[in-house]
């Protein structure tokens, strides 16, 4: 957790508008699990990513080897992945750069929640988490929706059914409301 209080404290200096997301923000709303990388949503314009990237090297982050926009790969989103040494292996921190209509719109919904003691910071909304959950859709990310689900039965349906039809992930949101014997 120290390190999420790391990125809070960086990013709220330099004035960067964000949100916790992952397993950070699934484990507020939802049964907790065990996590250790970090991803986040930030309101960053892609010019100001690499003094970004500078700033969190001068924490003790360590940088991408190539540049950030080499290291976005094929992505439905553009993030930069920093990581930070823990025992003797790295955790990734993966940064999301909002640039699209969702993105901005989820950085709108953001709640500020207290997610260790004496530590409130700001993460993505069960709904936004969701439609994330479902774009990746690996194990651990369909593990995610249904402990989101087990819990947040009352989410705005409407703006999750959108963004799931605009990124063609209606039918992964149909089967895991069937599964959790909901109606979206």
């Amino acid at each position: 957790m120290e390190r999420a209080r790391q990125l809070d404290r960086l990013l709220k200096a330099r004035r960067v508008g964000f949100a916790f997301m992952g397993g950070l923000a699934v484990n507020a709303w939802a049964i907790p699990a065990p996590t250790y990388d970090i991803d986040l949503c930030a309101d960053v314009g892609e010019e100001h990513v690499p003094d970004l990237v500078r700033a969190l090297e001068a924490e003790g982050f360590v940088p991408p080897p190539t540049s950030w926009i080499e290291s976005v790969g094929q992505a439905r989103f553009r993030e930069v992945s920093v990581h930070w040494p823990f025992q003797d292996g790295m955790i990734p921190t993966d940064i999301f750069v909002a640039l699209d209509a969702f993105q901005k719109e989820a950085l709108g919904r953001r709640r500020t929640v207290e997610l260790d003691e004496g530590f409130s910071t700001d993460i993505l909304a069960p709904e936004d988490l969701l439609i994330y959950k479902l774009i990746a859709y690996r194990p651990k990310d369909r593990a995610a929706v249904e402990r989101l689900l087990m819990v947040q039965r009352s989410l705005d349906w409407a703006a999750v059914r959108r963004w799931a039809l605009r990124y063609d992930v209606a039918a992964r949101l149909d089967e895991a409301l069937e599964q959790a014997g909901l109606q979206g």
